[in-house]
């Protein structure tokens, strides 16, 4: 059975100038049109029956998309979404792409033919900009935590760059002079969006305070657990451990930490580390992680909300919620009184003990 995305490689244009042929809209060339066709004709490609019966009318379902569902941060946003897409009678669909692009392809199908009213999508590695451009005008979109890149698509989440500032500031106020960095891929938005955004930020802070940043101690492993104890296998291999380490998420910095620690090395006795998300097992975990939190639920909420807002017809906008530090067991002080932070930044910073 073809998909919307053999018609498009059969023809030669893009998914989005399918689906524009599909929907009869005006906008296409005679030629590019005739071509989408043929296409159809010799695939024998039709779009889905149900999807199209309810082309306008509304399936009360909406869909929520994420790379993967082992990453413990995306369930409380989850649970925010059903909880406000219940009020409205809404049912929540999960799909995961595991950074697949024909799985995602297929995620848009069931948005193009209108299987589901509107779709989340907690991972923005999906199309190119001007698909991106015609979708979320087209149809009911929202990002959540990660934005696309040139704000086309309307988000919920926080200002990751900023967030990365305080992260890096907090670290450089206990007093550590060398710190460390684990992130994504390179630093372009075509990677990870937030990802991106966090070492941009804490990139700026080192420079600010004068501090250097050797390319030694940034480590490129991603955000996972494993991520975290790849970084960790590195680290031990070179000369001297930084004085702490920036993990652009719990996970990350959980994997860090535990692999250390089978190396013999403390936190923070050895090395201080911060992580960014407050899932719930950066609390529970020993030594219990200093991080950045994020109020995952709300953004579920909003994120829902946005949706809503979208399915009615209105425009998308962006929403930035606030973040805050959580001081925790894994981040040691050179200095007497590094909650002064607080005062000079005004981000809130909280301590939690595990």
């Amino acid at each position: 059975m073809y998909t919307i995305k053999d018609v498009a490689k059969r023809a030669g244009v893009s998914v989005a100038t399918v689906s524009r042929v599909l929907n009869g809209t005006e906008t296409v060339r005679e030629q590019t049109r005739r071509q989408v066709e043929e296409a159809i004709e010799a695939l024998q490609y039709s779009p889905n029956g149900l999807g199209r019966n309810l082309r306008r009318l509304e399936t009360k379902k909406i869909l929520v998309v994420l790379s993967t569902i082992s990453n413990q941060f995306h369930s409380r946003i989850v649970r925010g979404i059903e909880d406000r897409a219940a009020e409205h009678g809404y049912t929540v669909l999960i799909g995961t792409t595991r950074d697949r692009l024909e799985t995602l392809l297929r995620y848009f199908e069931m948005i193009q033919t209108r299987e589901v009213d509107g779709a989340i999508f907690m991972s923005t590695h999906f199309c190119k900009p001007e698909e991106a451009d015609f979708l979320t005008q087209a149809y009911p979109i929202v990002c959540a935590c990660e934005p696309m890149p040139d704000g086309r698509i309307p988000y919920v989440g926080i200002d990751d760059e900023q967030a990365a500032r305080d992260a890096a500031g907090y670290l450089v106020s206990c007093g550590h002079k060398r710190i460390g960095l684990i992130c994504g891929g390179k630093l372009t938005r075509d990677t990870y969006g937030s990802s991106y955004l966090r070492e941009k930020g804490f990139r700026k802070v080192m420079e600010e305070n004068g501090l250097p940043l050797l390319e030694a101690d940034i480590f490129r492993e991603g955000l996972t657990y494993n991520s975290g104890k790849r970084a960790a296998q590195q680290m031990v291999r070179q000369e001297g451990l930084p004085d702490a380490v920036f993990a652009c998420s719990d996970a990350a910095a959980l994997g860090l930490i535990r692999e250390l620690y089978t190396n013999g090395y403390t936190v923070p006795g050895d090395i201080s580390v911060m992580g960014f998300d407050n899932t719930a097992m950066s609390e529970v975990f020993y030594p219990s992680v200093t991080t950045v939190s994020q109020p995952q639920y709300e953004i579920g909420c909003q994120a829902m909300e946005l949706l809503l807002a979208r399915i009615a017809g209105k425009e998308g906008e962006r929403r930035l919620l606030p973040h805050e530090i959580i001081c925790r067991e894994s981040t040691r002080s050179k200095k007497a009184k590094p909650e002064s932070f607080a005062a000079c930044t005004n981000v809130p910073i909280s301590t939690s003990e595990a």
